[in-house]
């Protein structure tokens, strides 16, 4: 009789935190302490996560092992650090995202549940690739970045990430024939962030995907020549009234055109920003190298003016070798967490964060990516009933259509 409220809660948790309103609601309109919207989840999804403890072994999951570690380390390690206000927010940071993991876990291992979400996930994914191309004729209408759509999420680099890993998780949910055109839905999305970290992402995932044999070769190429036919139809021949339009709008300057002189010659361009990050990169590893072992101490690598964009450099300089196993080690538990059928999925998740790793300090922190990890822990192959997700459409009923695993697709590949 608590599944409606669960379907609800999850809905709500997709439709709260995927979308990032909590930050975007208190920083743009001063509505609420973010962590004010986690506290009120959790009180209302407490007795579902009490009850996933006592009757579901949930403490035997991987990943609640590996955020039980995350918890023992970052603590152990504060207790070396300079313990500085800026080591204690980190700490409280931490622990924050520990909850909304567990909140989020006990809520999503509920199949029904879990697959409630993934269909919201793609209105989700669906409405903020509106806002991105939106914010590309009328800038800086949500970004803080003049000429990089960012929507809710008000950091295109965020922005960018978000919309990759929603779009692996919730494509599993779609029917078979609809999968390609929502990758390339998504791919605009993310190419108006001009994030490079996230476009690489974005070609990783669908490359990845297509290996894995979750979309098929043929509707690849159906909705590809589609796509190609509609860009020669209606862009290209609009294609310099369109740039004047961006011009205008001031869409188009000098740190979007050394974006995309980047991702056309990534050796031959060296703009200020990838200067920067490697200036940060270098920094940072002059650090660990004073502390190659212990690093030091929780929020260690934050006590400078800008913290190194790379979220293995950050564990290493807190943790030192230890570090180096966090990032890796949960994505081991999410892929085990996973059921068989759907491992794929997780795998090809757990690589293209790997890659975003690279480019962001801030993922483990980040309410969206963390509801995207519990999906991914949670997503099962069989409903209650027995009817496994492959057999049934977008609204639940039997297909006869389909009789491959939820995630795969693979007779066409």
């Amino acid at each position: 009789m608590s599944f409606p409220l669960r379907n609800a809660l999850a809905v709500i948790a997709v439709a709260v935190f995927y979308t990032n309103w909590p930050d975007y609601a208190h920083t743009r309109l001063g509505i609420l302490v973010p962590y004010y919207w986690v506290l009120g989840f959790g009180v209302l999804s407490l007795p579902f996560l009490f009850r996933q403890i006592v009757t579901a072994d949930m403490l035997k999951s991987p990943v609640v092992i590996w955020c039980f570690g995350y918890a023992w380390l970052t603590i152990v390690w504060f207790v070396g650090s300079t313990q500085s206000e800026i080591a204690w927010q980190v700490v409280r940071v931490r622990f924050l995202a520990i909850i909304e993991l567990l909140l989020f876990i006990s809520l999503f291992s509920n199949q029904e549940a879990n697959r409630r979400a993934r269909q919201v996930l793609v209105v989700g994914v669906t409405a903020g690739v509106i806002i991105q191309i939106y914010e590309l004729l009328f800038p800086m209408s949500f970004s803080d970045v003049m000429g990089r759509s960012a929507g809710l999420y008000m950091n295109p680099n965020m922005a960018g990430s978000a919309l990759v890993f929603g779009m692996i998780c919730a494509v599993t949910v779609l029917p078979v024939r609809y999968r390609v055109g929502f990758l390339l839905m998504s791919g605009i999305g993310v190419a108006a962030s001009f994030s490079r970290g996230s476009i690489l992402a974005w070609g990783i995932a669908v490359v990845g995907l297509a290996v894995a044999g979750l979309i098929r070769a043929k509707d690849f190429a159906i909705t590809g020549l589609l796509a190609f036919g509609l860009l020669l139809l209606m862009v290209v021949p609009n294609w310099n009234a369109f740039l004047s339009t961006l011009e205008r709008a001031g869409s188009i300057n000098r740190n979007v055109e050394e974006r995309l002189a980047w991702l056309t010659d990534p050796s031959g361009v060296s703009d200020e920003s990838s200067w920067s990050r490697q200036y940060l990169a270098k920094r940072a590893w002059d650090k660990i190298e004073e502390r190659p072992f212990w690093g030091g101490g929780t929020g260690s690598s934050f006590e400078t003016d800008i913290a190194p964009h790379n979220q293995s450099l950050v564990f290493m300089q807190d943790h030192g070798v230890l570090g180096i196993l966090i990032l890796p080690l949960l994505l081991l538990s999410v892929v085990l967490s996973a059921t068989v059928e759907n491992r794929r999925t997780a795998i090809v998740f757990g690589c293209t964060l790997m890659l975003v790793s690279l480019f962001s300090h801030s993922l483990l922190n980040d309410p969206p990516i963390l509801l995207i990890f519990a999906l991914m822990a949670t997503m099962g192959a069989a409903k209650p009933g027995g009817v496994s997700e492959s057999e049934r459409g977008w609204g639940g009923a039997a297909s006869p259509r389909l009789a491959s695993p939820p995630d795969s697709v693979s007779s066409n590949m």
